[in-house]
């Protein structure tokens, strides 16, 4: 019984392996995952900004030509001063002409403000630039790291597979459904040792008679707690496969 109780732990020990193999294969997906996210939340970023200079410029074009036009309405509305005659028509003429000065005056104040805008927007579109370039380059490196990372995952989870089989081959039917049955209930830890009359998976003590059979080792035993295998990790023939 005890080499049949060591072969079930050693199949134990290879279904472990093969879990964290398989974890440590998602880890990479995973990765490359968060790089493509932050890649696109950087060029939706990129892009809303593009967009956002692009209409200043455009608001900028279009205040420029109206400052412009206002210029061009004071040259005139200065030569139309000295050709007026009346003091109304002169006041009238004054008025507008200050009327100008005071809007150029507001639409200068708003170029100088779009001005600092879109140093701001520039330099962000230039620094986003850069990260994209950063991030690109790093999301084709980490691809191929991974995709060459997988690769070597799979020829050793094939490996595994092979050791797997031909252990599985060596555990009674019997033993083997039992096995598979309180893997998928409970978990990956379907055997546990008992060390000190206590299950060492769960944590619970043995009850004495129990624990005495179990020394004994003449039949598969459960724990009445877990419902796990278990064995007494005290024995010699043991003592190398518990701790893996």
């Amino acid at each position: 019984m005890k080499e049949k109780i060591r072969v079930l732990i050693e199949l134990q020990n290879c279904d472990n392996r093969i879990r964290e193999i398989e974890k440590k294969k998602g880890l990479g997906p995973a990765k490359i995952q968060a790089l493509a996210d932050e890649l696109d939340t950087v060029s939706v970023g990129f892009q809303e900004d593009e967009e956002r200079l692009e209409a200043i410029q455009k608001e900028r074009r279009s205040m420029e030509q109206e400052v412009e036009d206002m210029e061009n309405k004071l040259v005139k509305g200065n030569e139309k001063l000295s050709n007026i005659k009346s003091n109304k028509e002169y006041s009238a003429a004054l008025k507008e002409i200050e009327q100008l000065k005071k809007k150029r005056g507001h639409l200068e104040d708003q170029l100088l403000q779009q001005m600092e805008e879109l140093e701001q927007l520039t330099a962000a579109c230039k620094a986003n630039q850069a990260r994209m370039k950063d991030l690109q380059d790093r999301f084709a490196r980490d691809q191929e790291e991974v995709r060459k990372e997988i690769e070597a995952i799979d020829k050793d989870l094939k490996a595994m597979d092979k050791e797997r089989s031909a252990i599985a081959r060596k555990v009674e039917p019997e033993f083997l459904s039992q096995y598979q049955l309180v893997r998928e209930r409970i978990g990956h830890m379907a055997v546990s040792p008992v060390i000190g009359g206590v299950c060492k998976t769960c944590n619970m003590g043995i009850p004495p008679q129990m624990f005495n059979e179990l020394m004994r080792c003449l039949e598969l035993t459960s724990c009445p707690h877990c419902n796990r295998i278990i064995y007494w990790g005290e024995d010699e023939r043991f003592r190398d496969l518990t701790n893996h």
